[in-house]
């Protein structure tokens, strides 16, 4: 086995890979806040139920006040590492985790959410095969039960690029990141309530432009009434903390081809009733900014349009309608481009 110490370009972050070839070490990180009720499970399924085994888990426990922590240290395995912190949420858990992961791949997972047995053994095949893609993600299914539902039948993998398709292809527990690359990024942005891992994903372009997607669903992915990606939740998050973040991530962007990911990720924030919560001066400053660094190709008059609607409170709707329509179908026209089809 030969250890490679690695020190990342983003402060604090440092990777030392143990990679045995064919069979690398994956570090798995797991944030976790009063996740009592499943997480013995998720940890079960990852012991118990997984066709490849070697890897290492990082819960870290963001202030739970249940007994999650007592169920974490009842597992006498050698593979699991607890990091315990104040709660200060999730991506500053995942960050924690990330500073203590050895593996030469980092696969993250939600505390809530599940595997199939073999999510982490296609992966490890698929980057056996495709040293040179820093990215992968497999097909997940949504679900608000803790029952494990029926899976759909399986598409052929492939690797496409990194655009709007891969960014929505990706969640907090189905991306596994080469952690070269992820020692490069910036960290998961800490001030963000809502909309953090959008964020992370396209960040990812600064340092690949390729990801491979898996053609089997491996993952579920949770929304509880709990998950901060819940209408409940989300409807109290500020529309300056949910796009600020973005539009400084699209100004920093050098290619402007990756550019219609984040625009993607931008508009649809501005939804009616999320943007009628301004008054009038923030409303106009805000879409100024965004008009101000909007692709041409998205076509402006189309956010001019909506702005209309919005100030004379009719046809909102519609106008919204068609501005997603629009950046979605630029979106596509540009990013997707020639797609491998692997055997």
């Amino acid at each position: 086995m030969d250890a490679v110490v690695e020190n990342g370009e983003v402060p604090g972050f440092y990777h030392v890979k143990y990679q045995i070839k064919g069979n690398p070490l994956l570090s798995i990180i797991i944030p976790n806040k009063d996740h009592i009720d499943i997480l013995d499970q998720c940890i079960q399924s990852l012991l118990h139920h997984n066709n490849y085994q070697n890897f290492e888990i990082i819960i870290v426990d963001d202030g739970s006040s249940d007994e999650t922590v007592s169920i974490i240290q009842s597992f006498h395995d050698p593979r699991i590492r607890l990091v315990s912190q104040v709660n200060g949420g999730v991506s500053r858990a995942r960050n924690a985790g990330m500073k203590k992961a050895v593996g030469a791949y980092i696969a993250f997972m939600d505390g809530d959410d599940y595997w199939y047995p073999e999510h982490l053994e296609l992966a490890a095949d698929f980057f056996n095969r495709h040293p040179e893609i820093l990215a992968y993600a497999n097909r997940y299914m949504r679900d608000e039960l803790e029952a494990i539902p029926p899976r759909p039948p399986s598409y052929p993998e492939s690797i496409r690029r990194l655009g709007i398709r891969g960014v929505l292809f990706m969640n907090s527990s189905n991306v596994i990141l080469n952690s070269s690359l992820a020692s490069r990024l910036p960290p998961w942005e800490e001030t963000m309530p809502y909309g953090e891992d959008g964020l992370y994903w396209t960040r990812c372009m600064r340092g690949t432009g390729l990801i491979g997607l898996g053609g089997s669903v491996t993952s579920i992915y949770r929304q509880r009434a709990s998950s901060a990606m819940h209408d409940e939740h989300y409807q109290h998050v500020s529309l300056h903390s949910l796009i600020a973040p973005l539009l400084n991530e699209l100004e920093a962007m050098k290619n402007p081809k990756w550019q219609f990911a984040v625009h993607y990720l931008v508009i649809r924030e501005l939804h009616p009733k999320r943007l009628l919560s301004l008054n009038v001066e923030e409303r106009i400053s805000l879409t100024g900014r965004i008009r101000k660094i909007m692709h041409p190709c998205l076509n402006r008059p189309f956010l001019d349009s909506y702005m209309k609607a919005c100030s004379a409170r009719a046809g909102m709707e519609q106008s919204f309608s068609a501005l997603m329509d629009r950046t979605m179908s630029v979106s596509y026209t540009h990013l997707t481009l020639p797609t491998n089809s692997l055997v």
